[in-house]
């Protein structure tokens, strides 16, 4: 039996996209759609005909397809350099739920009629189908995509999972930053004239999804994508393993599901 690893991490660098970062000027909010993340090559010099190069990074680790460490929430909790390896690393399944669209509620429902089916112990992959708008239209990848709310992190906290990830720009529904109109002001505007709802009553509590798995140990990962359509509906290993980075509350991974075939 052969086995094969497929790489379920978004390509990361300069321009790529970034969770829009606010600048509030008295009533207006601006959202830059891309990262101010760049690598920088220096040369040092030249010794015997060879040139020797290294690479710097500038901007911030909650880009690209990282964690969020416990500590992202809970005071005291394991940074992303603590994380236990155990909980990095195991069996997990990769759910499908490319049939949702532009803002779906992602449920305790939506968890128990998954497939393959979610058991204890699982690290969840949950593939909405928005990572392919991953570098091509950022407003629509952090604005739009199908979200988790608060009954579906709480099934998946009885359910003792170690991880959760998915192809989102972020661990919570997009509207699920009370206060949405004065902080995503663009956002609000655009639910209430396609619904006529206002998300300040639907939505009253900020990245509830984040402090319910944080606080409770629970691995998030964003920004998943890559080939996770080439392993969505299976049962494999997942490895999802942050650099040992002292006191960071989030770092970049290479999420990667392994297959025996």
């Amino acid at each position: 039996m052969a086995t094969k690893l497929y790489d379920l991490s978004n390509l990361t660098g300069w321009m790529s996209p970034v969770w829009p970062h606010v600048t509030i000027t008295g009533s207006s909010a601006i959202s830059p759609d891309h990262s101010l993340l760049r690598a920088r090559e220096h040369n040092m010099g030249i010794y015997k005909g060879a040139s020797r190069r290294v690479s710097i990074w500038t901007g911030g680790m909650h880009c690209g397809t990282h964690c969020d460490a416990p500590l992202h929430e809970k005071e005291g909790g394991w940074g992303a350099g603590e994380i236990p390896l155990e909980k990095c690393y195991g069996t997990g399944v990769v759910v499908d739920f490319r049939y949702m669209k532009k803002w779906d509620r992602i449920t305790a429902e939506d968890f128990e009629k998954a497939k393959p089916k979610i058991e204890e112990g699982d690290i969840v992959i949950i593939n909405t189908g928005w990572h392919h708008w991953w570098w091509k239209k950022a407003y629509v990848y952090h604005n739009h995509y199908p979200g988790l709310v608060p009954s579906g992190a709480e099934w998946l906290v009885k359910k003792k999972v170690k991880a959760v990830a998915g192809t989102w720009g972020s661990l919570d529904h997009p509207l699920a930053y009370h206060p949405l109109g004065r902080d995503y002001r663009w956002r609000y505007d655009e639910y209430v004239k396609e619904t006529g709802k206002d998300p300040a009553k639907e939505f009253p509590d900020y990245e509830p999804c984040h402090r319910i798995l944080c606080t409770n140990d629970i691995l998030a990962v964003e920004n998943a994508g890559g080939d996770v359509d080439q392993v969505t509906g299976k049962r494999c290993t997942i490895a999802a393993f942050p650099f040992r980075l002292e006191g960071s509350i989030g770092h970049w991974i290479r999420l990667v599901a392994i297959v025996e075939e």
